[in-house]
């Protein structure tokens, strides 16, 4: 067959366009059991893009590696992902601002999706502008849990998890990283420069973790926790550092309540609590180690007095553990309204 014919019979079309890197060229058939390179895929995610879904609204099933062919869902690319490739997942900003006008025609929708990472070491991102915070994502249901962590090494970053319209969803939680002894372990998570606004219940739950890097998050009135454990899964060897707490969990369990921390690090996060600020009772609503032990917890900013002692003090916004001299934890410089601290709280 003449070149000729072969264009002639092979035209090139954007219905199913090459996948990039195709024909020998690295980065080919980047599509799951279909890979002959070393690097990680690629793919896209863009809810509001013309073609996504069907006319009847069923999502379409496409390779995703190329912005202009994305997918519609966070899932549909996680079922293309391969364990520990270094793929990542891009999911590109959609215009979606907490504080402007819902509902608008032609207003581009956010994230309504509640996922569930099973695929070891990828990375899900949210393309979004500097000037934003985040590329916005709500559950598909009041109640549900956006983004549920059932591997390790996932990394989490550039999203606004938040609720309202236009499908009214609240109740519900941000992130959970799930642990059950067998096959689900959210170990070595990071979950950075994320927003959690306040039709967030709980923003960032820790079962069993190890090793989590949580940092340079916003958690703006969370109505019952910022970052939590349970108290009988302990989280070990985590860093809980530079984030900002804005009135969360106030009257409930607070802005960090891992009171079965152990061996963690919890540096250099700022937290604002109207009633500590105030000297009104706000027990644990700080930073709570009641149950865990040989922490490290230094050169936070906390809006309550130094120990009065009073309620909304440190003692009574903090609990550290001081049970035994092998659990003991080190509380070291944090930052009340009048001075640094010099003792552990009780």
């Amino acid at each position: 067959m003449a070149s000729s014919d072969v264009r002639t019979a092979f035209p090139l079309t954007r219905v199913n366009p090459v996948m990039p890197g195709a024909y020998g060229i690295d980065g080919a058939a980047t599509e799951t059991g279909l890979r002959r390179h070393s690097t990680g895929a690629v793919f896209y995610v863009d809810t509001n893009y013309i073609g996504v879904r069907d006319a009847a609204g069923t999502v379409v099933d496409r390779h995703g590696t190329d912005p202009q062919w994305p997918l519609a869902t966070i899932t549909q690319a996680l079922s293309k992902c391969q364990p520990y490739r270094g793929d990542t997942i891009y999911v590109m900003a959609n215009g979606f601002w907490t504080d402007a006008p819902k509902g608008a025609a032609n207003y581009p929708l956010p994230v309504i999706e509640t996922v569930e990472v099973t695929v070891h070491g990828v990375r899900i991102v949210g393309v979004f502008p500097s000037s934003s915070l985040g590329v916005p994502w709500m559950a598909a249901a009041s109640g549900d849990t956006c983004l549920t962590i059932s591997a390790m090494d996932v990394l989490v970053e550039g999203f606004c998890f938040m609720g309202g319209d236009p499908l009214a969803v609240t109740n519900f939680d941000g992130i959970y990283a799930e642990w059950d002894g067998l096959t689900q372990y959210g170990d070595c998570l990071t979950v950075r420069h994320c927003f959690f606004d306040a039709d967030i219940e709980t923003a960032i739950t820790l079962e069993f973790v190890y090793n989590a890097d949580i940092h340079h998050n916003v958690f703006q009135g969370c109505t019952i926790a910022g970052i939590y454990s349970d108290g009988v899964s302990p989280l070990q060897n985590c860093h809980l550092h530079h984030n900002w707490f804005q009135r969360v969990g106030e009257g409930q369990t607070g802005a960090i309540s891992v009171v079965d921390a152990v061996q963690c690090k919890i540096d250099h996060n700022q937290i604002y609590n109207y009633d500590a600020a105030r000297g009104v009772a706000a027990t644990n609503e700080g930073i709570n180690t009641t149950g865990g032990g040989m922490n490290i917890v230094h050169e936070n900013v906390l809006s309550c007095l130094l120990p009065v002692p009073a309620v909304g003090d440190y003692d009574d916004f903090c609990s550290g553990n001081a049970a035994a001299p092998n659990e003991t934890d080190a509380w070291i410089q944090n930052y009340c309204l009048d001075g640094p601290s010099t003792t552990n709280p009780t």
